[in-house]
Order: C-alpha cells, then structure tokens, then sequence
C-alpha cells in the first residue's frame, strides 16, 4: 500500500504576505503595482491660477467757473483729475493721461499731455490746460479726461461740463474814411479807403440789422456852420452805392450785413461796409468838412 503524500501550504502563505509587504516599503513598486492592480487611492493635478489686471478708474474731475472768451485771443483752462488703480499707482501710464471740451457742433479742444502733480496710495492726480478760441461757441460744454494704465486698460470720465457765455466784440479796419475830391454837383461817390472789414472778435453770431452805423454830420473846417449832413450817406455790404441811409447820430442797422462768429485770420467771421456819398447841398461852401473827435462816427455790433 504506497504511503500518502502531504502537501504543505506555509511556503505559498508566506510568498502572498512578501508581495503584499514589499508595496508598502518600495514606492516606486507600489505604484506600478497600484496600476496593476487597480488598488490606487490618490492621483496629482496642476494647478494654475491667473490674476488679471484692474481696470484704472477717473472718479474725481474738478469743477471748471463759467467762463468767457477773451476778444480775438485764446483762453486757457486748467482744470484736474484724480486716476485710481487698484494693482497700483505705478501701473498708471502718465503719457496716456489726455482731456478735452467739447460741444455739439464745435471743434473739440484737446490736451495730449495733461502733468502728473501728485501720488497718494493707488492714486495719481493731474492738472490739465486747455485752450478756448474766441469764436467757440457758448454753451454747456463736456470735460472729457482719460488714461490708460500699463496694461493698456482705458478710464474714462465724461461726467463733469462747464459753461462758456456768449460774449459780442469786433475790430475794424481801417478806422478813417476818407473822399476824393468831389465837388457840390458830385453824387454817389464811394470812399477810396473802403471797405471797413468788421471783424467779429467773440463768439455771438451776428444777425442781420445788428451791425449798426451812427453817422454824424460833417462840420466844415473854416465855415463852422455849414454841414454835409448824414442823411447824405449810405452804407452798403456790397461795393456800390445804395443800401441803407444813415440818421443823424443814430445807430443804423445795416441791411443784409452779418457776421457769424469765426476764425477771422482764415477769413471767417468778416463783414465789409461800404460807405457812399450820395450828394450834398448845392449851397455850402467849398472847403474841407470832417467828422472828428466826439463827432466821429461810430460802428458796433450787437
């Protein structure tokens, strides 16, 4: 009878309890044997985190006083802002730092490069000047300020106006009127230094009738009492006689002469006059008469 043989298992035991144990000492055997065995308990991510850049905000525009132009000349206006930038003063680019007025239907007036004053936290202020030509127009007029920061991010403040006041001024040239010789049957002669050029100087358009002449009566030089009197004149827009008759020392309204407010040195904003004699009485003596001093006569818009 042969004899049974017996099969230990100790040596089979002791093999799993090795395999489990060598995971738990080599990591880098446990995690391939992790992906063998889909036993893992953990995995690893990036993380990435972006911070964007803060927009810079104007908050803060100063007030500007009502304003008046300045006769025929520019008028400069200052005014300041206060830019804020929450990633820092620093990150406000002072180049970018621009204003302006503006109004419908006027050009606008701008300042590329206002200055930086001052710093204080996350803040910048700046003091800009503009300049206001005679003839722009009265009205409400927007200031405009922004800036840019480094990033290129735009701040814009449009919430602030002022008010330019409608201002009446003119020149004129020349300021004597003078004749050729006439004699006392001469009629319709026009004056050799016509025209008179008025120049609107402001910026209040000027409407038909409200360019007046106050004609005084020529009082003769050795014959004190003998005149050519006003009514013997005419004022024109045009280079003729005719037009409108003058009133002894009284302020005429012109027909058909207007002045739009203008930039005159590129010949806007101009009205020519033209001055006629349109005859004289047949009685007064030859000799010279003038209108001079207190009697000389006066041109004005209104």
């Amino acid at each position: 009878m042969k004899s049974k043989k017996r099969v230990t298992l100790i040596p089979a035991m002791i093999l799993v309890i090795l395999l489990l144990a060598v995971p738990v000492v080599f990591a880098g055997f446990s995690d391939v044997w992790n992906k063998i065995t889909g036993w893992a308990g953990f995995d690893t991510t990036t993380v990435t985190i972006t911070i964007g850049n803060q927009v810079p905000t104007i908050e803060y525009v100063s007030s500007i006083s009502t304003q008046e132009v300045s006769a025929g000349l520019i008028s400069y206006i200052s005014f300041t802002f206060n830019a804020t930038d929450a990633d820092g003063a620093g990150n406000l680019d002072d180049a970018t730092a621009v204003s302006s007025f503006s109004l419908t239907g006027e050009i606008i007036r701008t300042n590329t490069s206002c200055d930086f004053l001052a710093e204080a936290g996350n803040t910048r202020e700046y003091n800009c000047t503009i300049g206001i030509w005679y003839w722009d127009g009265a009205g409400d007029w927007t200031i405009n300020a922004t800036i840019e920061d480094t990033n290129d991010a735009h701040a814009e403040n449009s919430s602030t106006t002022f008010t330019l006041l409608e201002t009446t001024a003119m020149v004129m040239s020349p300021t004597a009127l003078e004749w050729p010789s006439v004699n006392l049957t001469s009629t319709d002669v026009l004056s050799n230094t016509d025209p008179i050029t008025v120049n609107n100087t402001a910026n209040k358009n000027i409407t038909d009738g409200n360019v007046n002449v106050t004609a005084i009566g020529l009082t003769g030089a050795d014959i004190t009492s003998e005149f050519i009197y006003a009514e013997n004149f005419s004022v024109n827009t045009a280079n003729a006689c005719g037009g409108t008759d003058m009133v002894n020392n009284t302020a005429t309204g012109i027909s058909g002469a207007t002045i739009d407010k203008g930039n005159n040195s590129a010949g806007d904003g101009q009205e020519e006059l033209y001055f006629c004699l349109k005859g004289m009485l047949q009685t007064i003596s030859a000799q010279t008469y003038s209108a001079t001093g207190g009697d000389s006569w006066t041109i004005a818009v209104e």
